[in-house]
C-alpha cells in the first residue's frame, strides 16, 4: 500500500530469514545510539559512553491499540516474530535469566505482537511495515536520525526520530493509540516528569540513584507533538515481572492511560530492570484513511568515563587505586539536555527529515550498481554508534571496533582509520579535527606521530611507537585534507608539524631506520596494520612513502620551500622508480627480502617490544627451528600491495607507478586472492568468512611463489576494508566487473541472514576500516576535489545514461548524463567558485533540487 516502498531495489527488502541478524543504528555522529531490530525491537543500547551491544534498555518499545465504540479491539506490541536463540539471550543478570532459561523476556516475545515485519533498509533511513490479520489495520515505522552531509552538528544529534503511519483497513473508524515506553537506561530508580510545552509532550528521566558521579549522571526523554496525549510516568513498582504484568494489563484495555508517581525512591529491582515510562498518542481514523505520529527518544550523558586509560592491556580490569580521566561530548555542548534535543528533533524535524532523505535519495536514486550503494551506505551507519565519539570541541575520536561491553583498540588508530574516505568527503570539518589533534597530540618530539590517541586529549603517548602505514598516512591526508577544503591558511598552521613528521623518515632518531640516506626507498623496521613488523623494502609500505613525498612536495613548493619541495620530489621519483623496477616480479608488487638472513634483525635488537607480542625481539622475528625470519609477506600476492599508490590516486596526488603494471598487479590480486568459495580455504585465524562465502584473502602464495613458514598474522583472513579498497582500486583502472565482484562477496555476506548489513565486522563490530566503501562511489564516478585551484572534476566510468551521486567539499548531490546532456545538481550545501568539469569539459551547476 505504501508505493515509495515498492520500487526500492530487493537488495534493501528483508523479509522472513533476512531480518535475523538486522541491528540498525540510531543516533548522531559521535553521540552513541541504539538499534532497531530486524523485528522492530530496540537494542544495542550504547547511549552511556560505551558500547553495549546485545543489550536491551529494559523492555522499551512501542506498542499500539485499537479501539471502537469503548471496546478494545486489539493490542500489540510493534515487534516482529522472535528472532535470538529459544534457549535464552544475553541479559544483565548472571544467574537465574539468560541462556538456558527460555526466550529472552526484554524481547516481549511473550507479548502479543506482529505476526510480520517487512524491513526496508536504506541508511540512513529504515521503514518497518507491521501487518496482522489479527490486527485492524498496518502499521508503518520510519527511523531515522538526522544525517546531512557537510552538516555536521545536526548529524550529530543524540536523537533517534520516529515517524509512525497508521492505516486503518478496516469499514469504521478506528480509534488508535500509538505509545512509546521508555527504561530509565543504568538506573534503578528514576525521577520521571511529564510535560507539555509549546506543542510538545515529553516525559524526561534522570535518574534518583545515589552517589552519582560526573561520568554516571545523564537523562532521556520520550517526546511527540501529537495533539492528544497520554501519559503513565512510572510503571508499577514492584519485583519478579510486575512491572511489565501490570503495565500490558494497563495498555491492553479500552480507555486512557494511567497516571502513575512515586514519592520515594524505588528499592532494587530483582531482575536488574530500569524503571519505566509510557508516553502514548491518541488519534482516530476514518475508515480507509492514514494518520501519522511522531515520536522521538534521546539522550545525554555529557560526560564519558574513559574506563580504559590505566589498564596495563586491553582484557586487564581496571585500576581502582585512583579516578579514571574524562572527556565532555560534543552534543552536550549544543543541546543542554535530552528535553532540549529531543524538543529541537520536533521541531525541526521537517528540515531535518528532507536533509537526510536528500542524501538517501540522492544515492539509493542513483544508477550505481545496487551492491555499490549498499556497500558504501551501510558502513557509514557505525558513525552512529559507539565506535566513535566526538569531543568537547567537536574532534573526532574513535575506536577501530567495538567489543560487546568495550571498545576495540583505542586511539583513532591510524593505520585503520587510513582506510576510510567517508568522513572526508561527507563531513569534512570533522575530518580535519582528525589531522588537527594527530598532530597536535600524537607528534614526538622527534616528529614521529604515534598511532594510537590517549584520552582526554594531550594525556600522554601510545606505548608503541610510529607506524608506517599510519604515519605517512597522516602527511597524505593533510594533503587531502588541504585539497578537499582549498585552505591555504589551515595548512599553513600545521605545517611545521607536517614538515618534522616528513624528515622523520631519514632522522637520525627514528629507530626504525626507515630511510636513513634520504634516497626515497623505505626500508628498516616498519610497524603496519598487520600488527607486527615488516623489514626491507616493500611495495605496500613504500608507495605509502612515495604518495607522502609527493604530497609533501607539493605542499613546500606551494608554501615557496622550494628546496625541501625539490628534494622531496626527487626523492619521490627515486623511490617510485625503485618500487616499479625492484619490486615487481612481473605479475605482482612484492616484499624483497631474504627470510633466511637473521642480521636483518640484528640493528633493530635494542630491547624495544616487538609490535602488541611479550616475547623478546629476536625470539619473536627469528626462527631456529625454520632457519627463517617470522611475520613477513615475501614474494606473496597482497591485496594491500599497492596501497600508496590508492591513496595517492584517491587524494589527488596523481599516480607514479608504471600504470601497466598497476593493472597486472590488480588483476593479480583478483585472479589469486578472490575465491568463489572457501569451502576449502584453510584458515587458523579469524573466521570473517568461511565455507561457501565468497571473499578476497588478505594474501595468497600462488604455485611456484615461496610461502613463509609463519608467515605474517591474519594473512588467510578476509577483511572488508581491504575488499572495497581493491575493489575500487580495480574500477579506477578499469577492472569494473572484477571490482564488482568483490563487493558483491563482501555483500552478500551482510544480507541480514548470515550477518548484520549495517555492521562489518573485523576486530569487532562497526569496524572502521570498512569505511573505505565510500570511494567505491568516488570510483565510479571519477571525482577529484581540487578546492585549491576551484576546480571539481569528474570522469566517469559508465558509459550511456547515468546519475551518479557526489559530495565534497561543502556540498553534495547528483551528476546526470540524459542522452548526451550532462548537469550538475545540488541537493544540499553549496559550491560558491568552484568550477565543474566532466571529462574535461565545463558544466554548468543546476539550482539545489
Amino acid at each position: 500500500m505504501w508505493n515509495d516502498l515498492a520500487n526500492i531495489d530487493p537488495r534493501f527488502v528483508y523479509r522472513g530469514e533476512r531480518t535475523r541478524h538486522i541491528a540498525f543504528p540510531l543516533g548522531g555522529v559521535g553521540s552513541g545510539g541504539f538499534s532497531v531490530s530486524g523485528s522492530g525491537r530496540l537494542v544495542d543500547w550504547s547511549i552511556r559512553n560505551r558500547p553495549a551491544l546485545q543489550t536491551f534498555n529494559g523492555y522499551s518499545h512501542f506498542a499500539i491499540k485499537a479501539e471502537r465504540d469503548g471496546a478494545l479491539l486489539d493490542a500489540r506490541v510493534l515487534n516482529g516474530p522472535y528472532d535470538l536463540n529459544p534457549a535464552g539471550a544475553p541479559v544483565p543478570r548472571r544467574m537465574f535469566d539468560g541462556f538456558g532459561h527460555g526466550a529472552n523476556r526484554q524481547t516481549l516475545v511473550g507479548v502479543p505482537h506482529f505476526r510480520n515485519v517487512d524491513f526496508y533498509g536504506r541508511f540512513p533511513t529504515a521503514d518497518l511495515v507491521f501487518t496482522d490479520d489479527r490486527f485492524p489495520g498496518q502499521v508503518r515505522m520510519t527511523a531515522f536520525s538526522p544525517f546531512i552531509p557537510h552538516n555536521d552538528r545536526d548529524s550529530s544529534m543524540p536523537v533517534g526520530m520516529f515517524e509512525f503511519e497508521i492505516a486503518n483497513t478496516g469499514d469504521t473508524e478506528i480509534s488508535y493509540m500509538l505509545a512509546g515506553t521508555l527504561g530509565n537506561y543504568g538506573s534503578n530508580s528514576g525521577n520521571h516528569v511529564f510535560s507539555t510545552r509549546n506543542g510538545v509532550s515529553m516525559l524526561h528521566l534522570s535518574s534518583a540513584d545515589p552517589g552519582l558521579t560526573e561520568t554516571t549522571t545523564g537523562d532521556l526523554t520520550i517526546a511527540t507533538d501529537a495533539a492528544d496525549v497520554d501519559h503513565t510516568d512510572y510503571h508499577f513498582r514492584g519485583q519478579w515481572f510486575d512491572d511489565l504484568a501490570v503495565h500490558w494489563r494497563e495498555f491492553a484495555k479500552p480507555g486512557p492511560l494511567p497516571t502513575r508517581r512515586y514519592d520515594r525512591p524505588r528499592s532494587r529491582h530483582m531482575y536488574a530492570q530500569p524503571e519505566h515510562c509510557t508516553l502514548g498518542a491518541r488519534i482516530s481514523i476514518p475508515a480507509g484513511e492514514s494518520r501519522r505520529v511522531r515520536f522521538v527518544i534521546s539522550w545525554n550523558f555529557a560526560h564519558g568515563d574513559a574506563y580504559w586509560a590505566w589498564r596495563d592491556k586491553p582484557d586487564s580490569p581496571t585500576p581502582t587505586d585512583r579516578p579514571t580521566p574524562s572527556w565532555k561530548n560534543y552534543y552536550a555542548t549544543q543541546w543542554a539536555d535530552s528535553s532540549v534535543s529531543a524538543t529541537d528533533a520536533l521541531k525541526r524535524w521537517d528540515a531535518l527529515k528532507a536533509g537526510t532523505e536528500a542524501f538517501r535519495d540522492g544515492l539509493f536514486g542513483s544508477t550505481l550498481p545496487a551492491e555499490i550503494i549498499d556497500a558504501s551506505s551501510a558502513t557509514l551507519a557505525l558513525l552512529r554508534t559507539a565506535t566513535c565519539i566526538r569531543l568537547e570541541g567537536g574532534e573526532l575520536w574513535a575506536w577501530e571496533g567495538q567489543h560487546i561491553h568495550d571498545g576495540s583498540c583505542e586511539g583513532t588508530c591510524t593505520h585503520v582509520w587510513n582506510y576510510q574516505q567517508a568522513v572526508s568527503h561527507l563531513f569534512p570539518a570533522i575530518e580535519r579535527t582528525l589531522r588537527e589533534t594527530e598532530f597536535t597530540y600524537n607528534q614526538l618530539p622527534t616528529g614521529g606521530l604515534t598511532f594510537r590517541q590517549k584520552l582526554p586529549l594531550g594525556n600522554g603517548f601510545d606505548i608503541i611507537g610510529p607506524c608506517a602505514d599510519g604515519h605517512f598516512g597522516a602527511i597524505i591526508k593533510t594533503y587531502r585534507e588541504w585539497k578537499h577544503s582549498g585552505d591555504t591558511e589551515w595548512l599553513k598552521r600545521y605545517w611545521p608539524k607536517v614538515k618534522r613528521a616528513m624528515e622523520y623518515a631519514w632522522s637520525p632518531e627514528n629507530p626504525d631506520r626507515w630511510d636513513p640516506k634520504a634516497t626515497g626507498i623505505l626500508s628498516g623496521r616498519q610497524h603496519q596494520t598487520l600488527d607486527m613488523e615488516l623489514f626491507e623494502p616493500n611495495s605496500w609500505l613504500a608507495s605509502f612513502y612515495v604518495a607522502a613525498l609527493k604530497a609533501f612536495s607539493e605542499m613546500a613548493r606551494t608554501l615557496g620551500e622550494t628546496d625541501i619541495a625539490e628534494k622531496t620530489g626527487a626523492m619521490a621519483q627515486t623511490g617510485a622508480d625503485y618500487i616499479n623496477t625492484e619490486l615487481f616480479n612481473g605479475r605482482w608488487f612484492i616484499q624483497k627480502i631474504d627470510l633466511t638472513d637473521r642480521n636483518v634483525l640484528v640493528p633493530f635488537d635494542v630491547g624495544r617490544s616487538a609490535g602488541v607480542l611479550a616475547e623478546g625481539f629476536m625470539d619473536t622475528y627469528w626462527s631456529d627451528e625454520f632457519g627463517e625470519l617470522k611475520y613477513q609477506m615475501g614474494e606473496g600476492c597482497i591485496s594491500d600491495q599497492i596501497l600508496g599508490q590508492w591513496h595517492a590516486e584517491v587524494s589527488g596526488i596523481g599516480g607514479f607507478l608504471d600504470k601497466a603494471k598497476i593493472e597486472t598487479a590488480l588483476k593479480s590480486v583478483h585472479t589469486n586472492n578472490f575465491r568463489h568459495s572457501l569451502i576449502d580455504h584453510f584458515n587458523p585465524c579469524r573466521n570473517y568468512a568461511f565455507e561457501d562465502e565468497a571473499g578476497l584473502l588478505i594474501a595468497t602464495y600462488p604455485e611456484g611463489i615461496r610461502q613463509p613458514m609463519v608467515a605474517a598474522p591474519y594473512a588467510e583472513e578476509v577483511w572488508t576494508g581491504i575488499e572495497y579498497m581493491s575493489a575500487s582500486h580495480m574500477i579506477m583502472h578499469g577492472l569494473i566487473d572484477e571490482g564488482l565482484e568483490i563487493v558483491r562477496a563482501a555483500r552478500n555476506r551482510h544480507d541480514g541472514s548470515n550477518r548484520n548489513p549495517w555492521s562489518d565486522i573485523e576486530c569487532g563490530s562497526y569496524y572502521a576500516r570498512s569505511m573505505s566503501a565510500w570511494q567505491l562511489v568516488n570510483a565510479l564516478s571519477g571525482l577529484s576535489a581540487d578546492f585549491v585551484k576551484g576546480e571539481l572534476s569528474f570522469a566517469p566510468k559508465i558509459e550511456g545514461d547515468y546519475r551518479l551521486f557526489w559530495s565534497a567539499g561543502t556540498a553534495f548531490g547528483t551528476l546526470t548524463n540524459s542522452a548526451g546532456k550532462v548537469s550538475l545538481e545540488l541537493l544540499g550545501g553549496a559550491l560558491s567558485g568552484i568550477r565543474v568539469l566532466v571529462d574535461g569539459q565545463a558544466i554548468e551547476v543546476g539550482a539545489q533540487g
